[in-house]
């Protein structure tokens, strides 16, 4: 039996290729954003290993249109119980070998659909150091250009370092799912045990979780290291004046 799980577990930093989003010159310099992606072999060693090679299969590509652009789809199957699922997704050629590109891009989006790789999503844009020159020795600093249309400048950029719950755990520091479980109805007894209504405590959790480690895709218990779960603990037990959990919630 598949653990479905499994497929969306965070990835190693080796394997998260990160591109520019958006680069430009600021009143300091060049500043440049950065978005993370997972790499097609990356996806494609996370199958076998989760699902054995004998039970998953890239499906024929498809190129179709779209009001006049050409897109390349790209199709996933995992066998389960003798039964073939299958999930599409789409992404456009690109500049550099586009037929590759485009397969590459729609293979990433497709394993998305499975959960692989989806945690990333909650990275958005990150902020990457910028230098005229990349410091010796290191290959942390990535060699990139301006647009034209900003001056065509050189510069280099450093990869960002990924928070730690966007990377795998340790076993020690696994979290479980009883784990959250837990935390929530210490965090509801204490903030909010008069609240009935779901989303108000989803909202008023969220909001907690935020303000003691950051924001971070709280509901999934596979994404919580133990550092944010004993933080978050420690601020439950010195909270003293709770005030349940409207927006002036004295959690800072």
């Amino acid at each position: 039996m598949i653990d479905f799980s499994k497929l969306a577990e965070p990835f190693p930093a080796e394997d998260i290729e990160w591109r520019v989003s958006r680069a430009g010159n600021g009143k300091k310099g060049i500043f440049c954003f950065v978005l993370a992606y997972i790499t097609a072999r990356a996806i494609q060693k996370r199958l076998d290993d989760v699902c054995g090679p004998a039970n998953w299969r890239n499906e024929e590509p498809r190129i179709i249109d779209v009001n006049g652009k050409t897109a390349f789809a790209c199709g996933i199957s995992v066998r389960v119980n003798d039964e073939w699922i299958t999930k599409w997704d789409v992404a456009e050629p690109t500049n550099i070998e586009p037929a590759k590109g485009a397969f590459s891009g729609a293979m990433k989006r497709a394993g998305a659909q499975f959960g692989i790789g989806r945690y990333l999503y909650y990275l958005e844009e990150t902020y990457a150091d910028t230098s005229d020159d990349a410091p010796k020795g290191s290959r942390d600093w990535n060699y990139a250009k301006l647009p034209e249309k900003h001056g065509g400048t050189s510069y280099y950029w450093k990869t960002p370092t990924l928070p730690a719950w966007a990377l795998p755990k340790e076993k020690e520091h696994e979290i479980t799912e009883s784990d959250l479980g837990n935390l929530k109805k210490a965090w509801r007894e204490k903030f909010a045990a008069d609240v009935k209504n779901p989303a108000d405590l989803r909202e008023g959790f969220t909001r907690f979780v935020v303000s003691v480690v950051g924001e971070f895709p709280s509901a999934d218990f596979t994404l919580w290291t133990r550092d944010a779960m004993e933080r978050c603990q420690q601020r439950i037990k010195e909270t003293t004046e709770p005030g349940g959990i409207s927006s002036d919630v004295p959690f800072n």
